[in-house]
């Protein structure tokens, strides 16, 4: 079968379109067959960034960059937009995309920091997700913050040193030198000043030698009857430790409550006897008592007085056996009541 040449040249124009088609988007890391998921990540600065970089897991590209460009709400921020080729990696909810030095020579890539920590919850990232994002400082940023402090204490230095010059410049100026010499007057009149007080004080220490030699005399003094009445310090406090002892074990606190609540009650009781409250109280607030005493002590005596006056009208006694009247006594008791009643005033 012969082919015509309008075919042969179709086929070829076909499979250049199919190479075309696999090859851009073999550069846009996009799969061939099928579709990557994809995702976005915002970053305040991705310089050096650019379409195609590697995004990497461990050191390991998992995908590629796809677009770079402002954020369309914020143009202060970069949006990019990013893929990820193998379906079987789930990406936890708190994992972040570092924007990162791939080399030295400061190639920009995507490293995708995984959250390895327990969840309660399992939540991961879907297609078309915003990922949380975070830039590495760069080592440019590195040496700087490195050099920075070095070269505030160079310029620190050069200040003093350029200070310097300037103090001795001003150092050989004819006014300054005038003001050394006045300074050294000063000096001169100093020292002078000082050896007068040495002296002044040479004639003091002199003149007080004796009062000095008797007061070391009254401390050597003072020091010796310390040492020999230390037995009678140490048995002093041996006294007071052995006081103190007794008193530490002695339950001084239980016998101060006890002589509290011992008050408090007496108070009380007194407190009942000035109300008029009890037998106590209605004896010192009644006079009852005393004029009831008083009385019984009034019919005694006149019982008395009667008795004395009229003793047969209480004992009577019988010679020849008749009916006796009253209470019965001997020979023996008539003669104690009757001594008892003369003596009765």
């Amino acid at each position: 079968m012969k082919v015509s040449k309008e075919f042969k040249v179709g086929l070829l124009v076909v499979l250049g379109l199919l190479l075309l088609f696999v090859g851009v988007n073999f550069l846009k890391g996009g799969l061939i067959f099928g579709k990557s998921r994809e995702f976005y990540a915002v970053f305040t600065n991705a310089s050096g960034l650019k379409p195609s970089n590697e995004v990497q897991l461990n050191g390991v590209k998992i995908g590629q960059v796809l677009e770079v460009g402002l954020h369309p709400l914020d143009p202060q921020k970069i949006l990019v937009k990013f893929n990820v080729d193998d379906k079987e990696l789930q990406i936890p909810a708190n994992s972040e995309a570092w924007l990162i030095s791939s080399d030295l020579l400061g190639t920009k890539c995507l490293d995708l920091r995984l959250d390895t920590l327990p969840m309660t919850e399992h939540s991961y990232y879907e297609d078309g997700d915003t990922v949380l994002s975070n830039i590495e400082v760069s080592l440019e940023d590195k040496v700087e913050a490195q050099l920075l402090p070095l070269k505030q204490k160079t310029e620190e230095l050069i200040g003093s040193v350029e200070g310097i010059v300037v103090s001795i410049n001003a150092f050989w100026d004819t006014s300054a030198a005038y003001t050394i010499e006045e300074s050294m007057y000063e000096v001169r009149e100093a020292i002078g000043t000082f050896g007068e007080l040495a002296n002044n004080l040479s004639i003091l220490i002199s003149q007080e030698t004796e009062m000095v030699g008797k007061i070391l005399k009254d401390v050597h003094t003072v020091t010796d009857n310390l040492a020999n009445k230390s037995e009678q310090i140490s048995n002093t406090i041996d006294n007071i430790s052995a006081i103190s002892d007794t008193l530490s074990n002695t339950d001084i606190k239980g016998v101060i409550a006890e002589t509290k609540t011992t008050l408090t009650e007496i108070n009380g009781v007194l407190s009942m006897v000035n109300s008029g409250e009890g037998t106590l109280g209605s004896l010192l607030h009644s006079d009852s008592l005393y004029n009831a005493l008083v009385n019984t002590n009034e019919s005694v005596q006149h019982l008395l007085d009667d008795m004395a006056a009229n003793p047969n009208k209480y004992v009577h006694f019988s010679l020849f056996g008749r009916k006796v009247k009253g209470v019965q006594l001997t020979t023996e008791e008539e003669k104690k009541l009757k001594n008892w009643l003369q003596t009765q005033p």
